[in-house]
């Protein structure tokens, strides 16, 4: 499944990479790779003898393969359309590629999501294709194995809630009819809790209403899959909500007037009232005062340090120019890239002041 995201420290090893897209297995997978060989080996056990738990292996190495390429066909999705792409985890919970969807249409939302699922149904196509040339034996069975592991991931992904892949298509068809991405993202939310609710009850509670013997496996696997479910769910509730909040908030409304001072101006200059910011002789922003370096200079050589001297450079990243009545998502990409929590916002080339993610934060504690 395909999730939005921005810059983040590596969340694995990484094996590969693919169009300039990382390709990480997450630190959790190897506690997924353990909970199928312990699951899967017993049963394997009295036909295969020990190397049923390498067999089992086996299993986990095609889940593995079977989620990268479901990822990797995300990411391809995406890429096609242009939208940046950070990185593909396996992991714990299954895997999910990290794009940023900013720039994305209710079209090209629902190609991205559909693509994962198909691509299982290739898989499972080439799985099936092989299995029926083989011989009966263990590669027989890991070809079968993978077949119907891919078909069912294929159509377990298309159920129609979010986290899944059919709860983007169900945002993207929201979005299309109402043209509000964040009311599809809250309404596939709560299509999400519904199939986490319908899955528990068909895998749990109808065998327990029919009074058939407890598949304490079964029963476990199925209540961490829809706990993974319902978190995401709720998830893409809550970000439905915040992303209706912020549209509704503008570049204006976050914005701290400052005065601009140039570099090399003496510090018995600096203007007073609002707080200053250094810029070049061509008017860029280029850096902060550093409080403490500004404090530690003596009254007496204020007229003879110049501001460069007690400034703390900014990178050049940290400038944006954007319309003050954009919604204050414009600013979150750029606020990610540059890391510092700080963006010198310019409209036309012409500085309008600061905006700090602390600026932010509290306007939108006052907004929800």
């Amino acid at each position: 499944m395909s999730s939005p995201s921005g810059a983040a420290p590596a969340p694995g090893i990484k094996v590969a990479t693919i169009a300039g897209v990382p390709v990480y297995i997450g630190r959790s997978w190897g506690l997924l790779a353990v909970m199928i060989v312990a699951l899967i080996g017993p049963q394997l056990e009295p036909s295969l003898g020990p190397r049923a738990y390498l067999v089992a292996l086996g299993y986990a190495v095609l889940l593995l393969l079977a989620v990268m390429v479901h990822e990797g066909a995300h990411a391809v999705g995406a890429r096609s359309f242009g939208l940046p792409v950070h990185r593909v985890v396996a992991d714990l919970w299954g895997g999910h590629t990290a794009l940023d969807v900013t720039r994305s249409t209710p079209g090209r939302s629902a190609v991205v999501a559909v693509v994962g699922p198909l691509a299982n149904l290739a898989l499972s196509a080439l799985g099936y294709a092989v299995a029926a040339v083989l011989a009966p034996g263990i590669a027989h069975g890991l070809a079968e194995a993978f077949g119907w592991l891919n078909l069912i991931l294929a159509l377990f992904n298309l159920l129609p809630g979010l986290p899944l892949d059919g709860g983007q298509l169900v945002e993207s068809l929201v979005w299309r009819l109402t043209g509000d991405r964040h009311r599809g993202r809250v309404v596939a939310g709560y299509c999400g809790i519904a199939v986490t609710l319908l899955v528990v009850f068909w895998f749990v509670g109808r065998p327990f209403l029919r009074g058939d013997q407890p598949n304490f496996a079964a029963f476990g696997w199925t209540l961490l899959i829809c706990f993974f479910l319902w978190q995401g769910a709720r998830s893409a509730i809550t970000a439905g909500h915040l992303g209706a909040v912020l549209d509704r908030v503008r570049v204006a409304d976050v914005l701290t007037p400052v005065a601009p001072v140039i570099f090399d101006a003496p510090l018995s200059q600096l203007p007073t009232g609002a707080p200053p910011v250094v810029i070049d002789r061509d008017g860029r922003p280029v850096a902060l005062l550093d409080a403490g370096a500004l404090q530690s200079v003596p009254p007496g050589n204020a007229a003879h340090t110049p501001v460069s001297a007690v400034s703390r450079p900014q990178p050049p990243q940290w400038v944006l120019d954007v319309d003050p009545q954009a919604p204050v998502t414009e600013l979150f990409a750029a606020m990610n890239a540059v890391g510092t929590g700080i963006l010198a916002v310019c409209h036309h080339g012409r500085l309008l002041g600061v905006v700090t993610a602390e600026t932010i934060n509290t306007r939108l504690d006052g907004r929800t």
